[in-house]
């Protein structure tokens, strides 16, 4: 991923504002987004790491739009972090992905 991390300063990352259970709010820029059968997925770093090489991305997944608000949740079920981790794996120019 350090490929994209060198160069975010001169790209402008959409951004993406989760509130945490205890009320704060946290930024991610989105690195990348991918379809998979009919759900949307976003690949995010917590916007002020993004210049720590060794930050590591997180996958949301789309759960409900409205008209003005999408709300996200983290992919926790393995199988379908796995299958869309591969997706990122395969489609990512910019970055590199490693499974762990």
């Amino acid at each position: 991923m350090a490929d994209i991390f060198d160069e975010a300063n001169e790209y402008e990352f959409e951004t993406v504002t989760m509130t945490e259970e205890d009320g704060t709010e946290v930024e991610f820029s989105i690195i990348d987004n991918v379809a998979c059968g009919g759900e949307r997925y976003l690949l995010v770093v917590e916007t002020e790491l993004m210049d720590d090489e060794e930050t590591e991305a997180l996958i949301l997944k789309e759960t409900s739009i409205n008209t003005d608000d999408v709300t996200y949740e983290l992919v926790e079920d393995d199988a379908e972090f796995d299958r869309v981790a591969e997706l990122f794996a395969q489609k990512g120019e910019d970055y590199d992905v490693e499974i762990n």
